[in-house]
């Protein structure tokens, strides 16, 4: 068994290795825990701290997904993502919120938004998505 989870885990990180993605949020310990996770996943991050500086970064750069707060200071998560849906159509996009309710999936997927990650953020959750999505 632990032979597998070894074997797994070496696949994980192989695929994860191509991954070149940006986390936007203005919350320093959420920014720090997505860039934490995504590393451990073996993933490139760029971190931006503002929606501002996280547009700059995907004018100059590309990305396969990008995972951003429904709530930034300077511009709303889902604006970031219909940039993206039109934009960069191969990326990936994830909302991160502590939002409780349902999202609705039609309006989500308008926006070009592919999931939702929940606060608090956890290493399995963020792994799953990854996989889901871009594995």
């Amino acid at each position: 068994m632990v032979l597998s989870w070894h074997k797994n885990r070496s696949i994980l990180s192989l695929m994860a290795t191509m991954f070149h993605v940006l986390v936007i949020d203005d919350d320093l310990n959420l920014r720090d825990s997505m860039r934490r996770n995504l590393l451990r996943l073996g993933c490139n991050v760029t971190v931006a701290d503002t929606a501002e500086g996280g547009m700059d970064f995907l004018k100059t750069d590309k990305y396969d997904a990008v995972f951003a707060a429904l709530c930034v200071r300077d511009m709303g998560g889902r604006s970031i993502a219909r940039w993206v849906k039109n934009q960069m159509t191969d990326t990936k996009f994830f909302i991160i919120t502590s939002w409780k309710g349902d999202l609705e999936p039609n309006l989500l997927k308008l926006d070009g938004i592919h999931d939702v990650i929940h606060k608090p953020v956890n290493f399995c959750e963020v792994r799953d998505k990854v996989l889901e999505h871009l594995g």
